[in-house]
């Protein structure tokens, strides 16, 4: 497995000192897709020549550019997101994770199947421009604190399954499943779709290493899918600086 932290630009050479594989980077803070090329030039600038690259990227759509409801600006979401594939690439990028609550959230009263529909018609419009870019959209599931649809990795894994494309995969986050209680056997099911890993002490959502909390079941978990790819700490930290370095460790300490 790789590991990395969702962290902002500046703390990508702290992260490849202390022996991170890759940082997961912002979509609307480090892709900007509704800003114009010079002022990404300068990010691109930045991030690139360092010892680890963003991988990945979080928070895909802002809150204002609706998935779900009766007004959707398909042009504007379609511009969003070829831009945001296409940058992504650029920085050396192979997952975007599509939570983006505020953005899918169903407003009540509002028919839960047609938001559904909506939602799968968004991932396979987005599919389609992450196929040409070599992306893959991670489903990320949220849970009822932060959202009110595709609430599990089960709910994620039925998504993906209808839009049924390449590029459309599947997100297990520790911190959702526990405050669903949601079993592991869920993320076994999954496994052929799973493409990326979030992890936090789900308690608190702190770092791993605090607490003392034990990660086993959820490592031994994706060790028997055969899961080889990116876990990244999302989670909150006292001391940065100091806590990645517990949060690597203990990551690995239930590898060995």
């Amino acid at each position: 497995m790789k590991f990395g932290v969702c962290a902002p630009l500046e703390k990508m050479d702290l992260l490849a000192e202390v022996g991170y594989d890759y940082i997961e980077l912002g979509v609307q803070s480090a892709l900007i897709p509704e800003k114009d090329e010079a002022e990404f030039q300068q990010i691109q600038e930045k991030a690139l020549g360092r010892s680890i690259k963003a991988e990945a990227y979080a928070g895909f759509l802002p809150s204002d550019l609706r998935v779900v409801g009766d007004e959707i600006d398909q042009k504007r979401l379609s511009n969003y997101v070829v831009t945001a594939c296409r940058r992504a690439q650029l920085l050396g990028s192979e997952i975007i994770v599509y939570g983006s609550s505020g953005s899918r959230n169903v407003a009540e009263g509002y028919n839960f199947d047609r938001a559904l529909g909506q939602i799968a018609d968004f991932l396979s419009m987005a599919a389609g421009h992450a196929e040409i870019y070599g992306i893959t959209i991670a489903i990320e599931p949220l849970c009822a604190r932060e959202c009110n649809i595709i609430r599990t990795v089960a709910d994620g894994l039925a998504l993906a399954k209808r839009v049924n494309h390449p590029n459309i995969r599947v997100l297990a986050d520790l911190y959702h499943i526990w405050q669903e209680s949601e079993p592991m056997s869920n993320i076994v099911e999954a496994a052929e779709w799973l493409a990326h890993v979030h992890i936090a002490e789900p308690v608190k959502r702190s770092y791993p290493g605090n607490d003392n909390f034990d990660f086993s079941d959820f490592f031994s978990t994706l060790q028997a899918t055969g899961y080889q790819g990116r876990v990244s700490c999302e989670c909150s930290f006292g001391d940065f600086d100091r806590d990645v370095e517990t949060a690597l460790h203990t990551m690995k300490s239930y590898l060995e």
